[in-house]
């Protein structure tokens, strides 16, 4: 059956199926099924012929000039290794293991990010993600690098990106030392350290009877190598009778999309062999833009991409979303991982690979600019924290070019624009029209010629330059839009020549249909924001509440007053997540100093943070709100925090305080050291690591060799994202004369990885003489084996639950399978004793189950705080995936 277009509730119902792709395609399928058998070297191979190699050029040519400077330098050449963290693991009954994870204390607040920014939180790698389910979804907020990873995912696998560690100092000593040997000496060390892993591969496998292969990361192929990547927008799928009839093969869409983003020849090309690689499950599709749709076309895409992957589903999804609204991603059965953000290593390295590129960014190949100077690149590096990538990269361009008339953020937005302009082209005389384009784009979702020519009229655009290129260019008929006529082409718009020289420039990307958007969000929210400059109150409060407008209401808080729309906020009735409140947060880092709003809002968040009789989650997205607004008065409001009598508020002040960064913090988290709370213990360990300051190191020196185990572990996990100065540190510990010493060593090395730390890993589970060190070491060693099993995993189904199996046994019952099996949860939050309460309650939330809305929410009136915190994340969790406001319990 194909897919009815003239009815999607039929068509969801129903589903696609792969009959009638089978049919008409059923010559290429044949080659294809009979192509399977090939092994991936094979399929490498096959990727040299000329269809494949066009297409791969012109992926490669789009992932190297899509980011924000792709006009000017590659992306390989500055791109940061994006990091990804798995979704939280399914609650479970605590076990008995004498091992622990610490960074549990960290709450990870993916809309308000920059609180666990910070933190080592344990990552995965785009190789990880290869290894775990084939149906992903990738999430993250609008700046964090969502296409870009896409990008960067789609040349790594083809080997055109790798990842390098940053300058190891004790590898580098380690290398001196051996340099200053004989060749026999040096010859005699390497063959004692391979005997050394032998011995300990040997050990393990007659201890585990597994089979251990080489030391992870030896290896230079990538896990993604046996897939051609495809990364298509979803403003380019068209799904319409028009087009394709009433009934359609779902990868149809799919492949107009990917011609329409190549060149004509690759176009030509491309269908016969895409086909064959997604009928033979040999396909990346990387699927971007689905938060940049009106909601009615996200929808319809939702119901596409269902049918795409039932059709084709041994090939391997990534699409990308925001971490708000994308249940229905995961009611498709795709698992969420979320992008990382930046940590101080990653702001560093951006500052690093920039001022590397610098001369031919500012200047050419042929004729480069000079090297930034020193205290450019001293500027360029402060004050980073809580900036998102597109705002740092934005800070360093602007730095190094010196070319912003404003100080801040509006200068840096200016500055962007005018680079992509004509140079004969001055900004001021166009900006009231790009903010009117700009306005349009987030009030209908695309801009269109026929929206523009209605919406402006064509004297409006006197002062835009039009290059003789723009002119001929918007004399073609855009594709799919027919011939223009010959008295159009003589008299073409000004609105078509404008929106020619922006697509032209860069700023606007055009998507079949004649749609067009601006290529990078972020800018049509500030242009749109300038049309706000003298907005009545009314039409403030009106665009506050409209999604679409969220970073643009942000952006004008640069200019303009926005305590109408901030008290509004105040006064409307808090939703379960209180995002009304927190959400103007975010217009603190961008509103001046002096905004009267400021003060008000900063106080009320922060008596979010310690009110008494509050829920965990909310105290948690409080802390996380006020590190986003880069207000320095926040230190004052954590500090204050840090003296309060709730272990949950002192935890999060810590944490607060090292997320902030200010060495005025030292102190206070010095005396938090010693906590009754061990929770608020490990939270001022990660903290003063976080400062990584010679006093906060040398703390965490004294914590290492004085303190509870769980806290010297956090000592060994915070300084293994020290390369300078915490690798040394565990270098030394691993041969300590105290046996915890050593012991918190191993975790640190293990989160080090490199071919030093596994070394003294192998040593210590040979030769450590005590058998506490040696079963750390061995247990270190063996989580750095499991590489296959790192990757995103499904929640299990209810019906294997092992602890829901457990209880419902012990009442003489069975857990059956599918919607059954949600009852027996449903059964355990109403009647289970108050741990089994607490676990049902957590999971019903984490499956997404939202049928257990009503049931959440009596929960929250249980008898035990535990359930009743349970109960609320689950309903949060809940609000989180529908992208829809639950009301506050009363």
């Amino acid at each position: 059956m194909g897919f009815d277009v003239e009815n999607f509730g039929v068509g969801l119902l129903v589903g696609w199926t792969s009959a009638y792709a089978a049919y008409r395609f059923r010559k290429q399928i044949g080659a294809a099924v009979r192509s399977t058998r090939r092994s991936a070297t094979d399929v490498q191979n096959y990727t040299t012929r000329s269809a494949d190699n066009r297409f791969i050029h012109d992926l490669i040519e789009q992932a190297e000039t899509t980011h924000l400077a792709g006009r000017f330098v590659n992306l390989s050449e500055i791109v940061i290794e994006p990091r990804f963290l798995p979704a939280p693991e399914l609650v479970a009954p605590p076990d008995d293991d004498v091992i622990h994870r610490v960074f549990h204390v960290v709450p990870q607040v993916h809309d308000f990010p920059y609180l666990h920014a910070p933190y080592n939180l344990e990552t995965l790698s785009i190789d990880d993600l290869a290894t775990g389910d084939r149906q992903v979804a990738l999430l993250g907020i609008p700046g964090s690098g969502r296409t870009t990873a896409l990008l960067t995912i789609a040349l790594h696998s083809l080997g055109r990106v790798r990842f390098v560690s940053l300058e190891d100092r004790v590898q580098k000593s380690l290398d001196a030392e051996e340099a200053a040997l004989s060749e026999k000496a040096r010859a005699a060390r390497v063959k004692e350290r391979q005997e050394v892993e032998r011995l300990a591969r040997e050990r393990l496998s007659e201890q585990h009877g597994i089979t251990y292969g080489q030391t992870p990361d030896e290896s230079d192929v990538t896990r993604f190598n046996q897939f051609l990547p495809v990364y298509i927008h979803l403003a380019n799928v068209h799904i319409s009778p028009d087009e394709y009839g009433s009934q359609i093969d779902p990868a149809e869409p799919l492949v107009r999309a990917a011609q329409n983003q190549v060149g004509p020849i690759t176009a030509r090309t491309l269908p016969l062999n895409l086909y064959r690689r997604l009928a033979a499950g040999q396909t990346l599709l990387l699927i971007d833009g689905l938060d940049d749709l009106p909601p009615e076309e996200q929808r319809e895409k939702i119901i596409w991409l269902q049918a795409l992957m039932s059709t084709y589903s041994n090939n391997f999804f990534i699409v990308a979303a925001a971490p708000n609204g994308y249940g229905a991603l995961m009611k498709l059965g795709m698992t969420p991982v979320i992008l990382r953000p930046w940590s101080d290593l990653n702001l560093e390295q951006s500052v690093d690979r920039w001022t590397n590129v610098w001369p031919v960014v500012g200047g050419t190949r042929r004729k480069p600019a000079g090297r930034p100077e020193d205290a450019a690149i001293a500027r360029a590096r402060a004050n980073n924290r809580a900036l998102s990538p597109v705002d740092l990269t934005l800070k360093i361009w602007s730095t190094y070019g010196n070319d912003t008339q404003t100080a801040g953020f509006e200068g840096w937005l200016q500055a962007f624009v005018t680079r992509h302009l004509p140079a004969n082209q001055p900004l001021e005389a166009i900006l009231t029209q790009l903010g009117q384009v700009a306005a349009l784009q987030l009030d209908e979702g695309f801009i269109t010629l026929e929206r523009i020519e209605a919406l402006i009229q064509a004297d409006a655009f006197s002062g835009a330059e039009f290059s003789e290129e723009a002119e001929a260019e918007s004399a073609k008929p855009a594709r799919g839009r027919g011939k223009k006529s010959a008295q159009n082409q003589e008299q073409v718009s000004a609105q078509s020549k404008f929106l020619s020289m922006l697509r032209r420039s860069g700023l606007l990307v055009s998507y079949r249909g004649g749609r067009l958007q601006f290529r990078h969000s972020f800018v049509a929210a500030y242009l749109a924001g300038l049309t706000l400059k003298a907005a009545r109150a009314e039409t403030l409060v009106d665009k506050a509440n409209r999604p679409a407008w969220s970073q643009a209401l942000a952006y004008a808080a640069l200019h303009t007053s926005m305590e109408p729309a901030v008290r509004a906020r105040l006064s409307t009735p808090p939703d379960l997540l209180h995002s009304q409140v927190l959400d103007v947060s975010r217009w603190l880092a961008y509103a001046p100093s002096s905004a009267s709003w400021r003060g008000p809002l900063l106080k009320h968040i922060g008596n979010m943070l310690v009110a008494a009789n509050q829920y965990p989650l909310v105290r948690e997205r409080a802390a996380a709100a006020l590190i986003g607004t880069r207000d320095r008065s926040t230190l004052l409001i954590f500090r204050q925090a840090a003296r309060n009598a709730n272990d949950e508020v002192r935890r999060l002040a810590c944490l607060g305080m090292g997320a902030i960064g200010s060495t005025e913090a030292i102190k206070d988290l010095i005396a938090l050291l010693e906590d009754q709370s061990n929770e608020v213990q490990l939270a001022a360990v990660m903290a003063l690591g976080a400062i990584g300051n010679d006093e906060a190191l040398e703390a965490l020196v004294v914590m290492l060799t004085e303190s509870s185990e769980p806290a010297r572990q956090a000592v060994a996990e915070t300084i293994a994202l020290l390369p300078a100065e915490g690798h040394p540190i565990l270098y030394d510990a691993i041969r300590h004369d105290d046996m915890l010493v050593r012991r918190a060593a191993t975790f640190g090395l293990k989160r080090v990885a490199t071919h030093w730390a596994i070394d003294l890993l192998y040593r210590a589970f040979l030769e450590d003489e005590q058998w506490y060190v040696r079963s750390a070491a061995q247990g270190a060693f063996f989580d750095l084996q499991q590489q296959e099993n790192r990757g995103p995993q499904a929640y299990p189904a209810p019906d294997s639950i092992a602890w829901l199996g457990d209880w419902a046994g012990a009442r003489g019952e069975n857990v059956p399978a599918g919607e059954g099996a949600v009852q027996v949860l449903l059964n355990a939050l109403q009647d289970g004793e108050p741990e089994i309460r607490e676990l049902a309650a957590r999971v019903l939330g984490q499956l997404g189950q939202v049928t257990a809305a009503r049931p959440l929410y009596a929960a929250l009136r249980d008898r035990q705080e535990e359930v009743r915190s349970a109960a609320h994340r689950s309903l949060a969790d809940l609000e989180t995936q529908l992208g829809q406001s639950f009301p506050a319990p009363i």
